[in-house]
């Protein structure tokens, strides 16, 4: 990865380099307190801007790595350590559970609940993602669980930005026919989609952190990037061909990591709902300026 040009950016992807598992990942990023970066100094933290924190999300997720970094900001803004993303009435998600003591309930009441009689699970990226019972409503909403979606979209959009890259260099470098592949008109559109895809994600999660108190612009800009990340695994697999699953090539980190981002609580349904229920209540004009 190249620089990003974002001294604490790239002091965090150096530093999780060195991890060689996924509890080392947990212990290292709680130890240099990058999520404390966009929480105020009167709460203990940096005094930094959402979006200084993006942009250390999101250059973690181009180098193809993983780290709590979202679900440590926005447990720390409430409390706790980690968070719980309902699932269903009194069952949640708990991304990095195991080894949290306690999580804010991402439902609109914010509660803080210890972690306690979790199932364990993994990812395809590798990453824990475990389960436990809580006392939630299953609904979800608040200003807490809006930020973390942002931070969400920023790890989509560094690995969609990080995979759209490769493809790009490998479409050019790699001959066929005497001649690069990028030439060939069917792999040159590929391309050109992955790309596309790649700058309306990171249009919407500009969007999102200048308007982290609109309900439809962060989860629009949460349900596009995650259909974005699909998009530009699927291109990138299809132009690298066979090579594009092998670990020496590296490719698979990102591809990886954007499926299993992508079905993390994905919020197209909620999406649906407030956009339905904010052009009933303010017209057709909602729509547009929400969902564009």
């Amino acid at each position: 990865m190249t620089s990003t040009a974002d001294p604490v950016a790239d002091a965090a992807v150096a530093r999780l380099r060195t991890a060689v598992d996924m509890a080392a990942v947990w212990r290292i990023t709680r130890e240099e307190q990058w999520h404390l970066l966009a929480v105020a100094e009167t709460d203990g933290g940096y005094g930094g801007s959402l979006a200084d924190l993006a942009a250390v999300v999101r250059a973690i997720a181009a180098a193809g790595l993983s780290a709590p970094v979202p679900e440590l900001y926005a447990g720390a803004l409430g409390g706790a350590v980690g968070v719980a993303l309902p699932i269903g009435p009194g069952e949640a998600l708990t991304p990095w559970g195991r080894w949290c003591a306690d999580v804010l309930v991402l439902d609109g009441s914010d509660a803080v609940v210890p972690v306690r009689d979790l199932r364990e699970g993994w990812n395809i990226a590798g990453e824990p993602v475990d389960e436990m019972a809580v006392p939630a409503s299953g609904q979800a909403g608040g200003s807490v669980l809006a930020r973390w979606r942002v931070l969400h979209t920023a790890r989509l959009a560094g690995a969609i930005e990080a995979a759209v890259g490769r493809t790009a260099s490998y479409a050019e470098t790699r001959v066929q026919f005497g001649r690069p592949i990028a030439r060939f008109q069917a792999v040159a559109s590929l391309v050109a989609e992955a790309h596309a895809q790649s700058v309306l994600t990171a249009a919407v999660l500009d969007r999102a952190l200048t308007e982290t108190d609109d309900p439809a612009s962060v989860l629009s800009a949460h349900a596009v990037a995650a259909r974005a990340a699909g998009v530009v695994a699927r291109i990138a697999h299809q132009v690298h061909g066979a090579i594009g699953v092998t670990q020496e090539l590296g490719l698979e980190r990102l591809t990886r990591r954007l499926w299993a981002w992508r079905d993390l609580w994905q919020p197209e349904f909620a999406v649906e709902r407030v956009l339905t229920a904010g052009v009933a209540a303010r017209g057709e004009d909602y729509f547009w300026s929400a969902d564009g």
